[in-house]
């Protein structure tokens, strides 16, 4: 898998940026797209940790999918490298799918 520790993870576009920082930006007390944005960049460009899953979609989109067990956060990069949403997901949403890593493998199978 790719290693993108420390590589910016922008949305495509303006456009991208303010439509997800209206729709998720409240969730996460961010003070505008700007703001929103550089968490999700964060989010998706930090250390793996134990409580971290990610995995990369291998058909359709190559989405990288990345989701904090504890925290429920919840980032999708297209081909790795450009945002596509980042949001927390809810308790009930990930135990149904078997956990955090139930949750991910779901999600990576998915194609779009």
């Amino acid at each position: 898998m790719p290693v993108y520790i420390g590589q910016t993870v922008p949305f495509a576009n303006a456009i991208q940026r303010q439509l997800h920082f209206v729709k998720h930006g409240h969730k996460f007390g961010a003070v505008d797209e700007f703001d929103y944005e550089r968490m999700a960049d964060t989010f998706m460009s930090m250390l793996m940790h134990p409580n971290m899953f990610e995995c990369c979609r291998a058909v359709g989109t190559f989405d990288r999918i990345r989701l904090d067990g504890l925290t429920r956060f919840f980032g999708v990069a297209y081909n790795g490298t450009v945002l596509r949403t980042f949001h927390p997901r809810s308790a009930a949403s990930i135990a149904a799918k078997g956990g955090p890593l139930g949750f991910v493998t779901f999600k990576c199978a998915e194609v779009i």
